[in-house]
């Protein structure tokens, strides 16, 4: 889908960033799915799961929560 991001400079950039996620769902390029509450790679739980159609890469999104800025990365399974 795209590279990761381990950090939003802002909460323009994150919100930015939720809506081209929302597009490419409503493209149907990637669909959400349903997370996984025992994920916790780096003790980081939650976040909202996207998978992409093309290549079935999960991806989870985790919102900005201060002083963390968030992060867009690949899930290991």
């Amino acid at each position: 889908m795209c590279e990761e991001i381990h950090g939003f400079s802002s909460p323009g950039e994150y919100n930015r960033f939720v809506k081209y996620i929302k597009k490419q769902v409503s493209s149907k390029i990637a669909e959400e799915i349903d997370s996984d509450p025992n994920y916790s790679k780096g003790e980081i739980y939650g976040g909202r799961w996207f998978k992409d159609v093309e290549t079935n890469e999960i991806w989870r999104l985790i919102e900005p929560d201060i002083p963390f800025k968030g992060l867009w990365e690949k899930v290991e399974i």
